[in-house]
């Protein structure tokens, strides 16, 4: 991704692993003078402190199945993954989900999850 790392979309961008998500693209594009506010919020995620950056994802990937936001599950374990998740680690955030928001979560999560592990793949 050609991007200049100056702008607030660019750099969580690069701090995600060179990843764009829809979303953040969306935003980007209808609303860029938002990027700014959504950078700062998101800077803590992005840096480990007493949590790492990849648990910290982890829980927002357990967070958007118990939210049942599909077009958020591919994205946060896109993000686990870049910063060192493994499978089985991404499985059993979903797993949490569904332990604590019921066997939905795991409805609203196969899709991105598979998608994310058939790239794995290639």
């Amino acid at each position: 991704m050609s991007c200049n790392r100056n702008t607030p979309f660019c750099a969580m961008c690069s701090d995600m692993g060179e990843f764009a998500p829809k979303t953040l693209k969306a935003i980007n594009k209808l609303n860029p003078g938002f990027m700014e506010t959504l950078r700062e919020m998101d800077k803590f995620m992005v840096v480990d402190g007493p949590l790492d950056k990849k648990t910290k994802r982890l829980m927002a990937l357990a967070c958007v199945c118990v939210r049942m936001c599909e077009d958020c599950v591919y994205p946060q374990a896109k993000v686990a993954k870049n910063y060192g998740a493994t499978k089985e680690e991404i499985i059993e955030a979903v797993q949490v989900a569904v332990l604590t928001g019921g066997v939905p979560c795991w409805s609203c999560a196969k899709e991105g999850i598979d998608q994310l592990f058939e790239e794995w793949e290639d």
